[in-house]
């Protein structure tokens, strides 16, 4: 369990200091704009979208451990062109084989399975979560400060050797230290699988709630395509102060998800709480929009991690509490594609409208649009029986 905690720590260190403070400014200054620089950073999500079904199975099929290994080679391809990329096909060709193969969060939550049992299980599960977001709270503070604090002229060689780095680190972890896994061989239904999904996403109980997940979090990655570059337009930062700004994203988040949530629900309960968080989010876009110093972007930031630190875990809970046991992995999974699917859509149009009409937008439109989400879904949240 130990080496798992500590390959997943190493790895979200080497994504995050590239994609978060490195990537959009490595795309710029390879002569892109502001609607490319947010394609480049969705084609991930766009490609794992289709992938990670196909690469669970696998990891029922051939075990955890082969799939880790696979995904830790192809992150280390990955990083090592992207140090070397001096033009744009040569970083979409890094992102292509990240995405391709990536699935270590997936296949890592499925190891915790096979060697937990069911009373220890959420434990060891939120010890994974906390070494994710230490990871997140470290890598694009290191990413920034390798590339440099020059937006025009990043360092991008730097922060993709140290990238690979640790990739070829955590292949030798994996390889040598992570035990295999008993093999469970997985036995699908013959139903068709279209239809199950298509069943679950109609269901009154649960289907708003896919819904909803979708919305927020559509306005909220757009958010996350353009914060490099909407920076970069109102403070003039660079890779480094966006890393170290990140690094404070991270630890906000880390604490909202332990403690904060546990509070609001206790006290809300779940739908009470997602309300909540939508309205905290808005307040935080809307702060950014008026955003001329440092004291009202911390507030900013705070309310936005805020929001998105509770509202996207109290979904999930309430997803898996209305749906029956044998469906909960189905339905969450269901939640994940629609979380992929607001990515590869969110990011690029956010970027269109940052490029065709202003920095700010595409917070504009994030505005409206939870305005409307939550005209739509205030009654429904509020209320305490479905």
């Amino acid at each position: 369990m130990n080496a798992l905690l500590l390959y997943v720590f190493l790895d979200v260190i080497a994504f995050s200091s590239i994609i978060i403070a490195v990537l959009p400014f490595h795309v710029m200054f390879l002569g892109a704009g502001p609607f490319i620089v947010t394609l480049y950073i969705s084609i991930f999500s766009f490609i794992q979208f289709f992938v990670s079904p196909y690469l669970g199975k696998l990891s029922d099929k051939f075990g955890r451990k082969p799939m880790l290994l696979s995904s830790s080679c192809a992150d280390f391809a990955s990083h090592l062109i992207m140090a070397f990329a001096n033009t744009l096909p040569l970083v979409l060709l890094s992102r292509v084989i990240a995405g391709c193969f990536s699935c270590n969060l997936s296949v890592g939550s499925a190891y915790i399975s096979d060697i937990t049992n069911e009373k220890d299980r959420t434990k060891y599960i939120g010890r994974y979560n906390s070494a994710y977001s230490l990871g997140f709270a470290i890598g694009p503070i290191v990413g920034g400060y390798l590339a440099g604090n020059n937006p025009l002229e990043p360092n991008y060689f730097a922060s993709g050797i140290f990238a690979a780095s640790i990739n070829f680190i955590n292949i030798f972890i994996l390889f040598f230290l992570l035990k295999k896994t008993k093999n469970v061989r997985v036995k699908f239904k013959s139903t068709n699988y279209i239809k199950q999904i298509y069943d679950i996403v109609t269901k009154k109980e649960v289907s708003y709630l896919f819904y909803l997940y979708f919305l927020i979090n559509f306005v909220f990655s757009g958010l996350n395509g353009i914060f490099a570059l909407w920076s970069e337009k109102v403070f003039n930062w660079g890779p480094q102060q966006i890393g170290t700004l990140m690094c404070f994203v991270g630890i906000l988040l880390a604490f909202h998800q332990s403690i904060s949530i546990n509070f609001f629900v206790k006290k809300f309960k779940e739908k009470m709480t997602a309300l909540i968080s939508i309205c905290f989010i808005f307040i935080g876009i809307f702060l950014l929009t008026i955003t001329k110093t440092y004291i009202l972007l911390s507030c900013a930031v705070f309310f936005c991690t805020f929001g998105i630190g509770m509202f996207n875990p109290t979904i999930n809970s309430l997803i898996s509490q209305k749906i029956s046991k044998d469906q909960t992995g189905s339905a969450l999974s269901i939640n994940q594609s629609a979380l992929s699917i607001s990515r590869f859509s969110g990011q690029p149009f956010s970027g269109l409208f940052f490029q065709t009409f202003s920095y700010n937008a595409p917070l504009y439109i994030g505005l409206c649009l939870l305005g409307i989400t939550q005209i739509l879904y205030a009654k429904k949240l509020a209320n305490k029986i479905d």
